[in-house]
């Protein structure tokens, strides 16, 4: 029996991690990452420097009518030894039915960065999407100079196009070009 994308929020687990729902008491930690210009120097800058007060309502809205509306699924990640504790974010958007793909990202508190979390979390969330909800085609898109972030998705399965696409206001820069990465299940 497939799992529906949007059916229930998703609660992903291995001996390492947890992605999960966040919840409000996560504001401190998210707004951790969300004030470091080292973790957002790479992406869109969603969630960027905002108010502990917006990200509450971010939380709200990311665990509720984002995910209801079947927007997106932007989730917690928790260390397994400390389950109370947001570093991350696993994200999952741009769902396009038609085609079977969609996105996937992930970005982390600085402090635990090295430490094979985005392997984790990119490894639950490729096992979760293609296993369990059948979608066929995953992509990711990474800043050139990010070699870490492209060094994970090498390692996951996934495979750098030989075509880049345009971004608006990735790391603060209006336009940037990014290396699209494609995961195909056969």
């Amino acid at each position: 029996m497939m799992t529906e994308l949007f059916g229930v929020f998703p609660y992903l687990q291995n001996e390492k991690i947890i992605i999960r729902k966040m919840e409000l008491n996560d504001v401190a930690a998210l707004s951790e990452i969300s004030k470091n210009d080292n973790v957002y120097k790479y992406i869109p800058p969603f969630l960027y420097k905002k108010s502990n007060k917006a990200l509450e309502t971010a939380i709200k809205n990311l665990g509720g009518k984002d995910f209801e509306k079947k927007k997106y699924i932007i989730a917690g990640v928790y260390l397994k030894d400390n389950p109370n504790k947001l570093v991350g974010l696993a994200e999952m958007f741009d769902y396009k039915k038609r085609e079977n793909k969609i996105t996937v990202g992930y970005r982390l508190n600085e402090d635990y960065w090295n430490k094979k979390i985005a392997t984790n979390v990119l490894n639950l969330m490729v096992e979760y999407l293609v296993n369990e909800v059948n979608i066929t085609t995953l992509q990711a898109f990474v800043m050139p100079e990010n070699l870490y972030s492209s060094k994970v998705l090498l390692n996951n399965g996934f495979v750098k196009e030989d075509f880049t696409v345009q971004e608006k206001n990735w790391g603060g820069q209006e336009i940037v070009t990014v290396d699209v990465y494609t995961y195909k299940k056969y």
